[in-house]
């Protein structure tokens, strides 16, 4: 091997080493969440639901539809960037139709709500904070004590233990209000990722039913700052958890189904945009006073479709 040979060869194996490391797969992505202090955000979930259950035989369908506008002002970041942030509700929306009295409310619509929408009316204007890591985990949650006295005092008389009331009731109750907002937060990874990478948790939330969520997460593409990530999930409710009880009546359920879904990183904030679907089958057994076994059965399944937006300004038909 002559000289000149033997410098070709050793000039070919360092470009391919430095192609190696400028390769997408070396430049792996840090998603987390990351809030300037002093400023505000927004973000905008719809959830809209379909539900079908057999009863005595007969198959009886309904819908919900259920709409929250928040603002998040970031009151402080501290030293392991763990950011405060104080939830405004500035938009309500509740739809209801199908074996409850028909309901029809938008906060950005109406001024006065009609019958069966006055705790969501409520809580319109109504505050909390919490604290988040960076991934999203909630640290802790404080006012929602106050704001559910404050919703409670301008409820209708009687409300308290209807059905209407069971829809409003996770947003008045401490451990639900911080399951739904690491719901929607907690995630991202533990790591920089590349595409082609995965992550995965496992998690039970308290909201209405309680319920277990096996979700797995994969970076697609990474591209001009914006991460996309797929979601697939097995979803199921606790057969331990306690009963819930709706007028007077304890119910347990026993469903279980699957939720995949498409997400949208802003590297700058962590702040996500995304559209989900979810399907779950299954049974509510409705307890006889006073027992454990079930007086009645009831066959069911639920399709849900979730959409979020956040970012820095607001959602084009948002308040004004």
């Amino acid at each position: 091997m002559t000289r000149v040979q033997f410098k070709l060869i050793v000039a070919g194996i360092a470009c391919v080493e430095f192609l190696a490391l400028c390769s997408p797969a070396a430049a792996a992505v840090k998603l987390e969440l990351k809030l300037a202090k002093g400023k505000t955000y927004y973000q905008k979930t719809t959830t809209d639901q379909q539900i079908a259950q057999t009863i005595m035989g007969q198959e009886q369908k309904s819908s919900q539809a259920v709409g929250m506008g928040l603002k998040l002002q970031v009151l402080d970041v501290d030293a392991q960037k763990n950011m405060r942030i104080q939830y405004t509700y500035l938009w309500l929306r509740l739809k209801q139709s199908g074996l409850m009295a028909p309901v029809d409310y938008d906060s950005a619509r109406q001024k006065e709500a009609p019958s069966g929408a006055e705790g969501f009316a409520a809580l319109l204007g109504q505050s909390y904070t919490a604290r988040l890591s960076p991934q999203g985990k909630v640290l802790d949650v404080n006012g929602v004590e106050q704001l559910s006295e404050a919703v409670r005092k301008k409820l209708p008389a009687g409300m308290e233990g209807t059905p209407a009331m069971s829809v409003l009731s996770p947003y008045l109750d401490k451990r639900s209000v911080k399951d739904m907002i690491e719901a929607a937060m907690a995630i991202y990874p533990d790591r920089p990722v590349s595409p082609g990478d995965s992550w995965s948790k496992h998690v039970t939330m308290a909201v209405g039913f309680t319920i277990v969520v096996d979700s797995k997460w994969a970076l697609q593409k990474e591209e001009a700052g914006v991460a996309t990530i797929g979601l697939t999930a097995t979803v199921r409710t606790d057969p331990n958890a306690p009963p819930m009880e709706v007028s007077g009546m304890k119910m347990k359920s026993q469903m279980s189904g699957t939720q995949e879904g498409a997400i949208r990183v802003v590297e700058a904030t962590g702040l996500s945009s995304s559209q989900e679907r979810s399907q779950i089958k299954g049974q509510l057994a409705m307890l006889a006073p006073g027992q454990d076994q079930p007086a009645m059965v009831v066959p069911m399944s639920i399709e849900t479709q979730i959409a979020t937006e956040a970012g820095e300004q607001m959602w084009k038909d948002g308040p004004k």
